[in-house]
């Protein structure tokens, strides 16, 4: 009360200084006695609130003399509401040697577990966020794509190699490589992820490289001199060998600015696809000049083609082909030119996009009301109720399954979740298409879609002007937005000129202060603590711990 503070001549800045001192634990040290030692810790801790309100603060004053002390409740700084009730959130963030899906596993058991309490009867727990599905999804699917790949890759070997035992030679380069590359990874510090797996997938097709050409040179050597396995197997690998060798260095040079070059946010998250690749490309090498060879010593080579069968015209057709590409240098170097420049009109046209982070609408859209300025916390919730029924309204027309909404004084955001892939009867671009056309404005802000930017590199860009004047750059920024805004492709431009918090200052005259043998740090710390007040050590109870301020 600052009329009862200045009837008993109580500074606040002593006050304050009198609250923290009066509510303190602290080791002091320790003493010996008999052979046993023991810490010495004074107690100066309140213990309850009517401590507080009895604590001395002058002669004959108490702190309940000139204050009110009582227990309130704190005041909320964000908003969530879900499906139109209010809700509470609860954000779980994993330590930083957890793991994240084991992490989000526990949390979601005990989530639905808390679901069949009898004290959570009533209540709907939403998950908004799990990074372990999204995580959990990339890998199934490369898993499922991987597999693939590699039947695909067998049976292309087999079609060509016409010799079962041959193409399960030269398989076995892939399974073989990709061990060592799992043992290199452990060794390194890398853990198995969507990168590190992207790169091994990457590597499975050129792993066969290495092993189809000096298995081919092996049992070629084997049919010229079927009676000397060993010494034709030697002059198979030695033939081919120098040529496998510069292929594999020649490919893997390409990654090696990735591993050893500057680094900056790509190059980070590159060389986790970089080093599985590099690694498996030299365990190609190794296994196909070492134990491919001992495996195509030991084995027959597969029957010569014969005449008359379609890999015997195949290979006439061929051999045809690169006949005339031989006598007709001038008409093969005019094709060359041809195939190297066809890909300029394409980009001169601009008919191919360049987009580094491509993103497409999932199940779950976000609204974002893009606040201009900042706001009681009560304003921001009308507005969000605005779009919310709006919402509420077409839930059916836009697929929406539940819609969940969080907002501060300076931020509002509204998750829409949509039905199955399986229950859809809209695209989640058309329901952004069609809520986008029809939402209501709000006075605040200017709502609009945006993709979660957690999912990938980014996915807006922004544009800095500087100058000497603040005014003049905010005039010029808003005709720079209005203009953007006409260009085809952009959407929700903003200025975010005039969009900070409105404050009030307040101007100390230094001298007047002076006179009165103030500081400009003491009027601060004095307006601070009224306004706002002052964060004091916790009031520790015999139940919990409370916040003082």
């Amino acid at each position: 009360d600052p009329n009862r503070l200045a009837a008993y001549s109580v500074d606040v800045r002593q006050l304050r200084a009198l609250l923290e001192q009066s509510n303190f634990s602290v080791s002091a040290g320790e003493i010996t006695e008999n052979n046993s030692r023991f810490t010495v810790r004074p107690i100066g801790e309140f213990n309850s609130i009517d401590d507080v309100r009895n604590l001395l603060v002058a002669q004959g004053v108490r702190l309940a003399d000139i204050a009110q002390v009582e227990m309130v409740a704190p005041e909320l700084t964000v908003g969530r509401r879900i499906d139109g009730r209010p809700a509470v959130g609860i954000d779980v963030f994993k330590s930083t040697q957890a793991n994240v899906v084991s992490v989000a596993d526990s949390v979601i058991e005990a989530v639905e577990k808390a679901r069949d309490l009898p004290q959570f009867q009533g209540i709907q727990i939403l998950v908004v966020g799990n990074q372990a599905d999204s995580i959990r999804e990339s890998l199934s699917e490369l898993r499922k794509a991987g597999l693939i790949g590699a039947a695909l890759s067998f049976f292309m070997l087999l079609f060509f190699l016409r010799h079962l035992p041959t193409t399960l030679i030269v398989s076995l380069a892939v399974p073989a490589s990709l061990l060592v590359t799992l043992a290199a990874m452990y060794f390194m510090g890398f853990t198995l992820n969507i990168l590190t797996m992207m790169g091994m997938l990457l590597a499975i097709g050129m792993l066969v490289d290495n092993s189809v050409v000096i298995t081919e040179s092996i049992f070629r050597h084997r049919q010229l001199h079927p009676g000397h396995p060993l010494e034709s197997t030697l002059a198979g690998v030695k033939e081919v060998g120098v040529a496998t060798l510069a292929g594999t260095f020649s490919m893997i040079i390409v990654f090696l600015p990735l591993v050893f070059g500057e680094r900056n946010q790509m190059s980070i998250f590159l060389v986790h696809v970089a080093v599985p690749i590099i690694v498996a490309m030299l365990a190609s090498l190794v296994i196909a000049q070492t134990l491919l060879p001992m495996l195509a010593a030991r084995m027959s080579p597969p029957p010569p083609v014969k005449d008359g069968s379609w890999f015997s015209r195949l290979q006439h057709r061929y051999e045809q082909t690169l006949n005339w590409a031989l006598t007709h240098r001038k008409w093969m170097a005019l094709i060359t030119v041809l195939i190297v420049l066809s890909p300029v009109p394409l980009f001169a046209l601009k008919l191919t996009k360049v987009d580094p982070f491509p993103q497409e609408a999932s199940r779950m859209l976000l609204i974002n009301y893009h606040l201009e300025g900042s706001h009681p916390l009560e304003r921001v919730e009308v507005a969000v109720k605005r779009v919310e029924a709006y919402i509420e309204a077409n839930k059916e027309r836009f697929d929406v399954d539940t819609y969940f909404s969080y907002w501060q004084s300076d931020q509002a955001s509204t998750r829409l979740y949509l039905t199955p892939r399986n229950e859809a009867t809209v695209s989640p671009a058309e329901v952004m298409e069609l809520v986008t056309k029809e939402m209501p404005e709000i006075i605040i802000g200017k709502p609009s879609f945006t993709f979660d930017d957690s999912m990938s590199g980014a996915s807006s860009f922004s544009l800095q002007l500087a100058g000497e004047s603040t005014e003049r750059l905010a005039g010029i920024s808003r005709e720079v937005a209005h203009r953007l805004s006409s260009v085809p492709g952009l959407e929700a431009v903003r200025s975010e000129a005039g969009t900070g918090e409105q404050e009030v200052q307040v101007i100390v005259n230094r001298d007047r202060a002076s006179q009165l043998g103030l500081t400009t740090q003491d009027i601060a710390l004095t307006v601070a603590g009224a306004m706002r007040g002052d964060r004091l050590p916790e009031l520790r109870t015999s139940e919990r711990e409370l916040t003082m301020r």
